[in-house]
């Protein structure tokens, strides 16, 4: 009889150059196949006992990389960290490579609820005169008005400078680094900051998600 799991592995992971193109329901699929072959005795999913149950951290956008891609798997035993590290390393490729693997309490709140941030880099041909200056009267803005269009036609407007934490910007190297809040409803794209923030159309060379944080009970941001 299933008593449910007695231990849950946070795995993260590095999504490379290779995977950008990927959807988020591809990139599950590829990671809980990977679980699934890993030899370690999953919790089934609801619906599938050959499918491990696991939980995943927010879609990352197609055509990103990304430093912090999360999944939770749950297993009927209790694995010491660096063996689930060891039955996950052999699998890296040329799409995704393991960053870590952490024991972490059954009952955690779920990765997605508990993200409160998400940090970008990216590199790009920006138009002629973007500078720090620009980033700086950008975010002496109180708010930035911005449409947002669904894939289903819907427009929405939003405030573009709300959720923008911390931006610099390092001429040198054309690299835009941005620190995002995510609220559902409320979210926009760093590639639509960038666009409001040079004021024009930059052309993206590379975009990587580095990292996810949380707040902790001071309002600081914590590596997740």
């Amino acid at each position: 009889m299933n008593e449910g799991p007695r231990s849950r592995i946070r795995l993260k992971f590095s999504r490379l150059a290779a995977a950008k193109d990927l959807s988020h329901l591809e990139q599950i699929k590829i990671l809980r196949a990977r679980a699934a072959a890993s030899g370690l005795k999953f919790c089934p999913a609801a619906g599938g006992k050959l499918l491990p149950r696991m939980a995943f951290g927010p879609a990352v956008s197609v055509g990103h990389e990304s430093n912090c891609e999360y999944a939770d798997l749950y297993l009927e035993e209790f694995v010491r960290e660096a063996a689930a590290a060891e039955k996950f390393q052999p699998m890296d490729d040329g799409l995704f490579r393991l960053v870590s693997a952490r024991r972490i309490p059954v009952f955690f709140p779920s990765i997605e609820a508990a993200v409160n941030a998400a940090e970008y880099f990216m590199e790009a041909e920006f138009p002629a005169g973007f500078s720090q200056a620009a980033v700086d009267a950008f975010m002496a803005l109180k708010n930035v008005a911005y449409e947002k269009v669904k894939a289903s036609g819907e427009r929405k407007t939003l405030d573009a400078r709300t959720p923008v934490l911390s931006a610099s910007f390092d001429g040198g190297s054309s690299l835009l680094k941005l620190t995002l809040r995510l609220a559902p409803g409320k979210n926009v794209k760093p590639e639509a900051v960038a666009g409001l923030m040079s004021g024009g159309k930059p052309v993206f060379r590379r975009i990587v998600r580095k990292e996810l944080y949380w707040f902790d009970s001071s309002g600081k941001l914590e590596v997740f």
